[in-house]
């Protein structure tokens, strides 16, 4: 890329863009939310076209006319959200593009599900070829969605933040699919705001500060904190808040939860005041955990306790009603809202309390989204944007503000910092904090053990569907989580 410029909005995206990509390398590219990292892939995949600038292909000028031009050249794009087709199986949709056949049926299901089952085994991904796509959970369809880099001549492929939502063991996976191919010879470009992941698979990293490249480097000349000074132009601090509140009595009590097979007999309490820690490796029962508390499914059987009272949630109104507010992992699908500004976005939650007898209080609302913008570092944040041309990173920031304003009284964060750059963290963190030192309680259902401990009183891992841990923060280590959530801890 020599010279590359996107402009929206009269705003530059990416400004003047030079970039080398070479066979056999990891070329990782940093920033925070907004400076530009997303539009850079997208540019690459030919969704996007250049207002100026001009693209190199070995060395010919070459103009990207479209997504599928660039698919023809083995340029692969995956974004941040996974794209898959819930209604296939998970076989047609890993070879969706190279579908084997037969002259008699069509499609060879036998080849078709044999090949899928020997790629799996061989990337250690444990799913069944013929599960339809729509069962996953979202940490593996985020490894799904990176498999398909391994089926096609591919000679450059973008990843956008593909280990987002995954645990440790599972980004292992991840990082053995990337040196699978860079091994290939194909050129990786990886996105990711996970600064130690970026020290451990790069082989050179490029910082982005407002739409442009402003440092490159081999990744053997950089340390963490000199990566963090680069994105921001300040030094790395301390990220997670230090404050002590005095705990009260249980707020909420779960005894003997079962959801199917998923959920397994889970007992714990959340106190007043409380920051509780959920963690466990892809397919522990986090997500669905977190699904029962807020009313999204019903368990099958087990009791809920509310200030000492059992409480049935039918549906997710049930859970708002009680002072239960969940912000999900999937923010596109569950969070924003599409062709609505940010003043909607921030406010639907809440919108009693702008209620007014001739309709809604605009002049309130419009000071709530300033106010919510600035405490969560959401920029630029103005109330005629439209969260759905955000960033991903701004998008969770979104999500995560419009629940903060609904003044509830337990808050449910599944995975609240994904995606989101090392400074925008501390900025949620201290949102967090906010919360509860005003009354809340939290639970924080998070695959990134560093938070869990940094952030949380008590930690419990989910195993299997079981709680196999539930310890004191300063009581557990990163080492003993990883080895309760592998079921290694005797």
């Amino acid at each position: 890329m020599k010279n590359v410029s996107k402009r929206f909005n009269e705003s530059f995206a990416l400004d003047t863009i030079n970039l080398s990509l070479f066979s056999g390398e990891v070329h990782v590219i940093i920033g925070e939310n907004g400076s530009g990292k997303t539009a850079l892939l997208r540019l690459l995949a030919g969704l996007y076209a250049p207002d100026s600038g001009k693209f190199f292909y070995n060395g010919q000028d070459q103009q990207f006319q479209g997504f599928s031009q660039a698919q023809q050249l083995g340029i692969m794009y995956r974004p941040q959200e996974p794209q898959l087709f819930d209604n296939l199986s998970i076989a047609e949709n890993l070879f969706f593009d190279h579908l084997p056949r037969n002259k008699l049926s069509g499609l060879d299901t036998i080849r078709l599900y044999d090949k899928t089952k020997k790629l799996l085994t061989e990337l250690g991904i444990t799913l069944n070829p013929q599960a339809l796509a729509g069962t996953l959970g979202y940490a593996q369809r985020q490894l799904l969605e990176a498999a398909k880099a391994c089926i096609g001549n591919n000679v450059l492929v973008a990843l956008d933040e593909p280990t987002a939502s995954l645990a440790e063991p599972e980004r292992e996976i991840l990082f053995s699919i990337v040196r699978r191919l860079r091994e290939s010879g194909a050129s990786i470009v990886y996105v990711s705001h996970r600064l130690d992941e970026v020290l451990k698979i790069g082989d050179k990293v490029s910082v982005m500060r407002h739409g442009k490249i402003v440092d490159t480097m081999p990744i053997e000349n950089i340390d963490k904190s000199s990566l963090v000074h680069r994105m921001t132009g300040e030094l790395m601090t301390e990220r997670y808040p230090r404050f002590t509140v005095p705990k009260g009595n249980a707020l909420l009590e779960v005894q003997n939860l079962h959801s199917g097979h998923i959920l397994r007999g889970v007992t714990f309490t959340l106190k007043k005041q409380e920051i509780l820690g959920i963690t466990g490796l892809m397919g522990s029962g986090r997500t669905r955990l977190a699904q029962c508390l807020f009313g999204a499914v019903e368990p099958s059987r087990g009791t809920i306790l509310l200030d000492g009272k059992p409480v049935r949630f039918r549906s997710p109104q049930d859970a708002l009603n009680k002072g239960i507010a969940l912000v999900p992992e999937d923010r596109v699908e569950n969070c924003i809202l599409r062709s609505q500004d940010l003043v909607l976005n921030l406010t639907v939650a809440s919108l009693r309390r702008f209620k007014k007898t001739t309709g809604l209080d605009s002049a309130h609302m419009f000071s709530l989204v300033k106010d919510y913008s600035d405490r969560i570092g959401l920029r630029p944040g103005k109330p005629g944007d439209y969260p759905e041309f955000y960033s991903g990173g701004n998008q969770q920031k979104v999500s995560v503000a419009r629940w903060l304003a609904k003044r509830s009284r337990i808050y449910i964060f599944d995975e609240p910092t994904k995606g989101i750059d090392a400074s925008s963290k501390v900025d949620v963190y201290n949102a967090i904090s906010d919360m509860v030192s005003k009354g809340a309680s939290v639970i924080l259902v998070s695959s990134d053990m560093e938070e869990i401990l940094g952030m949380c009183d008590r930690v419990l891992v989910l195993t299997g569907g079981k709680i196999v841990c539930d310890l004191p923060r300063d009581k557990v280590t990163q080492e003993q989580i990883l080895e309760y959530a592998t079921g290694e801890e005797e």
